[in-house]
């Protein structure tokens, strides 16, 4: 060991969604805080480079970061991708259904990142805030009133920097303090817009669209109350029917049209703070260190394989994501007494709710090919070398600036629900779900595919569990999907396949356009053929809830204040803290509890809640 090295007053474990924006607050409060990432930066491994040959499908990872048509590149970047394999079902004969199994790695390919930003570094950008109804669950499970849903509000109002709505309404609220749109203007997360500059080029995209609108209000058969077309931005405020179904499209975090997120966030704080703010790079976090009761340190390994131990004068806050946080609890002595005895950890706080209650949504696709390659991307290869590209570096302008994403719909798959329970989204391209080399299919331009998303699930049954004490292995991941779930499976398989026959609806209005339709195949038509598809071949990537809030015996991890229970100075601040899975996407949700949690270490002292 190499000794101890001086002491910040906060160490923050991972620079992702919650890690780096958390960070950041602490920082510009005055504090000290040491930020380790397991990752390097995307923008400083390799820079962008014109040596790339035409017929050489790789590119710089930082152009794979910055170009928000690459997002797909990034995710199978060397120099980002973390990746993991998972199983939706225990029953490998089940699991092998799934055409995506990995015989060799024995599960399903589940990419994360690793680098400042985190997933941020190579998700898709879109910010969509959470429902009221996911903030006020948490209140009414906890008692704490900070989180009722008109409190969470303020702190997207706080991250965002809306580009897109008119000046006026942010004038308005400049001068007068009114902001009836519910946006914010003067954060450090910039929002944008690409839609409909994409296809406006196309006419005959162009008109399939419009036929695609008026085909989704008439499968729907709503109006009114019901179905809504006037508002399509899915984070202003509607007075108006706020659980209305209908059309969306999303804005992107952008800065000029160029990927901006927690890493931009963070290290714009380093560069105005550089005494308070230290950045480890390429060192993974072992385990915790805890003290009678109280973590005041980490154990880590840097990039050279030298131990180090890193002191905590106040707090550590771990940060590393629903997968990666669990498993550095159960190293640290925390979590469920029996399974860490098997593995010869000594127990330091017997929590068995800690890796459990995993969940995710559930996606699939509905992917044709054309009759012919869309007209708006004649010149996009996808490659650094394309006049695409030439037009995006230039001028900001072009398919690049776009994640690819046309528009998309929220829908209900059943009125009985309050909030639309499914986001279908529509791109012009093929994507089938994730496996090693998926994102070379981005390259083909003659397909539409339309991915269905079942937001609040019923099942909350999946789990972490480690395989080993060693730091250096990765956890066994088990989702247990629909009918090894929890819950009402069926919900779940009967709001997919609506969605599926929704999209199907809609594509009718390009019936003319589309060759074939490749998944699921209009061969599978029946419920119970699309019921089988569903249920063998969903996938997700919004994974979370496996460190959840809530009181103790209720299978909670950490309280309201996103303390761990059990141990002092120790608290999780990532997707790994919700106790049920927040709608739609997840970025946005995790910027706005690190906001939280950056106000709750920096209030006064509390008495503990629950």
């Amino acid at each position: 060991m190499a000794g101890s090295e001086a002491t910040h007053d906060y160490i923050v474990i991972g620079a992702g969604a919650g890690g780096a924006v958390v960070a950041a607050r602490l920082v510009e409060a005055g504090c000290t805080v040491l930020v380790i990432e397991a990752g390097g930066d995307p923008l400083a491994e390799r820079p962008c480079s014109d040596a790339v040959a035409d017929d050489d499908p790789d590119m710089p990872l930082a152009d794979a970061y910055k170009v928000p048509a690459f997002h797909a590149f990034a995710s199978e970047h060397e120099g980002l991708a973390r990746d993991y394999y998972v199983r939706h079902y225990e029953d490998t004969a089940v699991q092998k259904r799934d055409w995506r199994y990995c015989d060799e790695k024995g599960g399903i390919l589940y990419p994360r990142a690793q680098g400042l930003g985190g997933c941020s570094a190579h998700h898709a950008m879109i910010i969509v805030k959470p429902n009221a109804c996911d903030w006020n669950h948490i209140r009414d499970l906890t008692g704490d009133e900070s989180w009722r849903a008109a409190h969470m509000q303020t702190y997207f109002e706080r991250i965002e920097r809306c580009r897109y709505r008119i000046f006026f309404w942010r004038w308005l609220s400049f001068l007068t303090g009114l902001n009836p749109t519910g946006h914010g203007w003067w954060g450090w997360m910039q929002t944008e817009l690409v839609f409909p500059l994409r296809p406006i080029r196309d006419r005959l995209l162009l008109s399939s669209l419009l036929r695609c609108v008026r085909a989704a209000a008439d499968a729907f058969g709503h109006s009114g109350t019901q179905w809504e077309t006037a508002e399509t931005d899915p984070n202003a405020h509607r007075v108006w029917n706020p659980f209305a179904s209908g059309i969306r499209i999303a804005p992107l975090s952008t800065r000029r049209h160029v990927r901006h997120g927690p890493r931009e966030r963070l290290l714009d704080v380093k560069a105005r703070y550089p005494d308070r703010l230290d950045i480890r790079l390429r060192t993974a976090v072992a385990r915790i260190a805890i003290e009678d009761r109280r973590a005041v340190g980490v154990h880590a390994i840097d990039a050279n394989g030298n131990e180090l131990f890193v002191e905590a004068r106040r707090e550590v806050i771990l940060a590393a994501g629903a997968f990666a946080s669990p498993k550095i609890l159960m190293l640290s002595g925390i979590g469920d007494a029996a399974h860490l005895a098997r593995h010869e950890i000594a127990v330091v706080e017997d929590l068995p709710s800690v890796g459990r209650n995993l969940q995710d949504r559930y996606e699939i696709g509905v992917v044709s090919r054309m009759n012919k390659p869309w007209a708006t991307l004649k010149n996009a290869a996808y490659s650094i070398r394309d006049a695409e590209y030439r037009k995006w570096r230039r001028f900001r302008l072009g398919n690049y600036a776009s994640n690819g994403l046309l528009f998309s719909m929220a829908l209900k798959s059943r009125d009985s629900l309050n909030e639309p329970d499914l986001h279908c989204f529509s791109l012009l391209g093929d994507f089938r779900g994730y496996y090693k080399g998926y994102s070379q299919r981005i390259r083909k331009k003659d397909y539409l595919s339309w991915v269905v998303l079942k937001a609040y699930t019923e099942n909350r049954a999946g789990t972490v569990r480690l395989r080993s004490s060693d730091w250096r292995t990765d956890p066994d991941i088990q989702f247990h999907s629909f009918a090894e779930g929890s819950g009402d499976y069926r919900h779940d398989l009967d709001a997919m396949v609506k969605g599926v026959r929704f999209v199907r609806k809609v594509a009718e209005g390009m019936d003319d356009l589309v060759a074939e339709e490749e998944e699921p195949g209009r061969w599978r038509d029946s419920d119970e053929a699309l019921r089988n598809y569903v249920a063998e071949n969903a996938w997700g990537h919004h994974a979370c809830g496996t460190c959840a809030i809530g009181p103790r015996d209720s299978g909670g991890v950490t309280d309201s204040r996103f303390k761990v229970h059990g141990v002092d100075g120790l608290r999780i601040v990532d997707a790994s803290v919700f106790p049920r899975i927040p709608g739609y996407f997840l970025a946005c949700a995790v910027y706005m509890i690190a906001e939280k949690a950056a106000d709750v270490l920096l209030s006064p002292p509390q008495g503990e809640m629950a």
